[in-house]
């Protein structure tokens, strides 16, 4: 037992010897395997760090440091967003995510999971394309995406250099281009999130200003519908021949027309939200309800609710479930499996990146720092049976082992110094090419994926065939809400494109390793 501890305390000191993470955004997603996976950018060096992409039950590990960080060829731009969806091919897990490089373009990558749990290139040729080539890009735009499936490809929102919020699309027909906007509001905080339930139920939320969050839901005749809570915006005219009518407001109605409606009664407020917060956070439960978080300037975790009036803030949690963060109005990134109505939540509390979950069961699990290396094993037979000498080689091993971890401290400090300079004067010489050497292609194996991101996919296998679960809620709710049918392809057709032939949906994790779900003292609740 002392032998493994040792061990395991050594390996902790090598990890903190290591290239550390410093907090920044944070984007996490479910693939049906496994844990989340969860990618974090050092504010500091715009470096971006993953967790294990084998992670098992439903806490990723996360080193936080150089053995799980991306090596990319655009550099991300420090302290931007950063948004990714992820599915599970024949067993393997691949990732796609995107954002800021340092020219301001919206960058994507493209990684595969190899049998160790780190992310490598799934080809040799390039896996790391600016995507939004001809659009201007805020400069410090929240991004979010969802994956559609193989046929109808990626969705990433942001907004523009004037504030409003568009979708950039990818299909394998036409590559990457500008659908259009989903709101013309300029809007004045920065993140954004996205999700749905099914590929034709989607919904983008992201801060209107000091007082109000808008959302925007995707409809049956293709337009976008905007709403804003708790004060709700006014209706706008529409002419129709000799009559006008008051009418939602939509992505077609200008800026101007985006007026609250002051004298409407609101009896609540958002608790701690002064369009300040670096993250938001939309979820669905079983029941396709909608779900809004975000860290206020309180430094707390709020959410609110979609009820069949509208939208209201619920209970907080105890501070063992939901933990103070480090900052006010702090990064945060969520991701949420609604069939089996699970939400994970994470961000920095006590100086780690710490996961906050929701259990099937509708219950907040306490919270818990995320683990940087997996501390699972145990100690076999042979180790209890240890004779004296070994165990007095053993322990001058350790002492060797600790001046060598003491020499990698050191080795790890000039290599990130030159490291440093390395990539200022790569970047001095590169920037005026960069663009242009990293056009995403036409297309590209493994992507768009052939899954959904969201988890709502789920089933399992059967002789070898994948059955999938039938919806545990009767869809006729959700057409009770919203509709959508799916946008005309608006770009023509400019290149034959490779065809998948990839029948796999994500698998259930039906038998990975729960994380504990005792039940514990809690403090108390937040009103």
């Amino acid at each position: 037992m002392a032998f493994r501890f040792t061990i395991f305390a050594l390996l902790r000191v090598l990890a903190w010897l290591s290239d550390q993470v410093a907090g920044g955004s944070i984007a996490a997603w479910t693939t049906g395997v496994g844990a989340p996976q969860v990618i974090m950018q050092d504010d500091a060096t715009g470096k971006i760090f993953y967790s294990l992409c084998n992670s098992n039950g439903t806490s990723p590990i996360f080193p936080g440091n150089d053995t799980a960080s991306f090596s990319l060829d655009l550099h991300p731009k420090a302290k931007t967003s950063l948004t990714g969806i992820g599915y599970a091919n024949d067993g393997v897990n691949f990732a796609a995510f995107w954002y800021i490089d340092d020219a301001n373009q919206i960058a994507e990558a493209f990684w595969e999971c190899d049998p160790t749990g780190h992310f490598v290139p799934p080809s040799p040729d390039k896996n790391n394309w600016i995507v939004s080539t001809g659009q201007a890009v805020n400069e410090s735009t929240g991004l979010s995406a969802v994956n559609l499936g193989e046929q109808s490809g990626y969705r990433v929102y942001f907004h523009d250099d004037h504030m409003a919020t568009l979708i950039r699309r990818y299909t394998t027909a036409d590559s990457w281009t500008t659908e259009g906007s989903i709101s013309q509001d300029v809007v004045k905080t920065l993140p954004i999130s996205a999700g749905y339930t099914d590929t034709n139920k989607i919904s983008v939320v992201y801060g209107k200003g000091p007082s109000n969050i808008e959302v925007a839901t995707l409809q049956q005749n293709g337009e976008w519908v905007l709403t804003t809570f708790p004060t709700p915006l006014n209706l706008v005219d529409q002419d129709s021949g000799n009559t006008t009518s008051l009418v939602p407001v939509t992505n077609d109605t200008a800026p101007q027309d985006f007026t609250l409606n002051l004298t409407s009664p609101v009896n609540w407020a958002l608790d701690g939200w002064d369009g300040s917060a670096k993250g938001i956070g939309l979820t669905f439960d079983d029941d396709a309800a909608r779900n809004v978080f975000y860290i206020g300037n309180d430094s707390l975790l709020h959410q609110v609710s979609e009820t069949s009036g509208g939208w209201e803030a619920s209970s907080g949690q105890s501070v063992q479930a939901w933990p103070t963060a480090d900052s006010p109005n702090a990064q945060f990134a969520s991701a949420y499996d609604f069939n089996l109505n699970r939400v994970w939540i994470y961000y920095v509390s006590g100086g780690n990146v710490t996961q906050v979950y929701r259990s099937s069961k509708n219950e907040w699990e306490p919270a818990a720092a995320l683990r940087t290396f997996n501390d699972t094993a145990v100690a076999s037979d042979e180790d209890a049976g240890l004779s004296t000498g070994a165990k007095a080689g053993i322990g001058v091993g350790v002492g060797v082992g600790v001046l060598a971890l003491l020499a990698l401290g050191a080795f790890f400090f000039l290599r990130r110094k030159r490291d440093r300079d390395a990539r200022k004067q790569a970047e001095a010489e590169g920037d005026a090419n960069a663009a242009v050497a990293h056009q995403h292609p036409s297309s590209f194996a493994g992507s768009p994926a052939p899954a959904y991101s969201s988890g709502a996919t789920q089933g399992q296998w059967i002789d070898g065939q994948w059955v999938q679960t039938p919806p545990m809620k009767p869809e006729g709710q959700w057409q009770e809400r919203y509709s959508y049918v799916p946008v005309a392809e608006q770009e023509p057709v400019y290149h034959e494109m490779a065809n998948q032939e990839v029948t796999h949906e994500m698998p259930v994790d039906t038998d990975r390793r729960e994380m504990p779900t005792g039940h514990h003292e809690l403090g108390e609740v937040r009103p």
